[in-house]
């Protein structure tokens, strides 16, 4: 939920800017922006009324965005950081998002879309030519970034006649909200000509959704999720006694188009520190015998099969090199030893960032019936 507004501070050309200590308000292009960020001020470079933000997130709260056009020109140093807009913010932390990788210039990810659930980015979730693209960043003067916004689709224009980034599916359902604008990292940046506006007649969807990977054959489209409890209370465990689910409530969570649940989608995180999960399938089998699933997760999984625990994984970011980002895709598998009649399959799903999610298939189900 959205703090308490404090009282408004207008600030002028040159005026300092503030540590972060709060949300506070300012006017900028002639709108009152609502900020909570380490540093932000407004000044006038190269006679442009310029925003100077870093370190956090500026929101415009009366604007009632559905779909339309987003400009801005940014301009800032090579520097580790993102920075870009959101749109149809239903809440502080649930909303659509873009951002450039202000390191990653003409690199294959240095734009990410992706939707951002009860605080949690899902960028390890989405990660496919639909998601991510290159674009070439200036550091010695103004980039132009342009969103253009129609339904569940949007093409992003960065420095380019053409869009760099063509988004055929947004992820979320929200429909229309406020909007802004987000710097993190290391950047520092100085954003101006900043454009929230309706669709006009020339505006129009023009790209192409790029081919992507379908789900293996056997996906398993819906999960039963409980609810969070700490990760520290199933970290070691080998195995699951017939109480370690007692006392959770269970929710149905479809997978996406890719055959990945987003677990942030109906979860939310603890503030305070790694959160877990329980997704739970049941699978009745007309004989003993071996099935292979196929899986995917972040950031971490513990998989147990009839109360005994068969694999263990960490695929969160960097955990394995400073390369490795922890994106989502059925990577892994385990053989199944089932018996026969009923068999049950738990996973912990811990998170701390980047993605909450699982994802499996069975390919041969002959002789197995599944069951939430």
């Amino acid at each position: 939920m959205r703090h308490a507004l404090v009282p408004l501070f207008l600030l002028a050309a040159s005026a300092p800017a503030f540590a972060q200590s709060g949300e506070k308000t300012f006017r900028f292009m002639g709108e009152d922006w609502r900020v909570n960020a380490q540093e932000a001020k407004v000044e006038t470079i190269g006679g442009r009324e310029t925003l100077i933000l870093r370190g956090g997130r500026a929101w415009l709260d009366k604007r009632d965005f559905k779909d339309g056009v987003i400009e801005f020109d940014a301009s800032y140093d090579e520097v580790q950081g993102f920075l870009g807009p959101a749109w149809r913010a239903e809440s502080d932390d649930r909303y659509e998002e873009l951002y450039v990788r202000s390191h990653l210039n003409e690199k294959p990810d240095a734009v990410q879309y992706t939707p951002v659930e009860h605080g949690n980015s899902a960028w390890q979730i989405f990660s496919d030519g639909n998601a991510i693209a290159a674009v070439s960043q200036k550091y010695d003067g103004w980039n132009h970034g342009k969103l253009v916004i129609k339904g569940d689709s949007a093409d992003f224009y960065y420095n380019s006649a053409k869009p760099s980034l063509h988004i055929p599916d947004l992820k979320t359902d929200i429909k229309s909200g406020y909007v802004g604008l987000r710097v993190s990292g290391r950047a520092r940046v100085r954003f101006s000509n900043v454009v929230f506006r309706p669709l006009g007649p020339d505006d129009k969807i023009i790209g192409a959704a790029k081919p992507s990977d379908e789900p293996p054959n056997g996906v398993i489209r819906e999960w039963s999720v409980s609810t969070v409890f700490a990760e520290k209370d199933i970290a070691d465990a080998l195995t699951l006694n017939a109480q370690a689910a007692a006392g959770l409530d269970w929710q149905s969570l479809g997978v996406e188009t890719n055959g990945i649940a987003n677990i942030s989608k109906i979860r939310d995180r603890f503030p305070d520190g790694d959160s877990t999960i329980f997704v739970r399938m049941r699978i009745r089998s007309d004989k003993a015998q071996i099935k292979e699933l196929r899986f995917g997760y972040s950031d971490r999984a513990r998989l147990y099969l009839n109360g005994k625990r068969v694999y263990y994984g960490d695929a969160g970011w960097r955990v394995r090199d400073y390369r490795f980002l922890g994106t989502v895709g059925f990577f892994d598998s385990a053989g199944l030893d089932l018996k026969k009649g009923e068999n049950e399959v738990i996973v912990a799903i811990s998170e701390t960032f980047g993605g909450w999610a699982w994802a499996g298939a069975i390919e041969d189900q002959s002789g197995i019936a599944l069951d939430k």
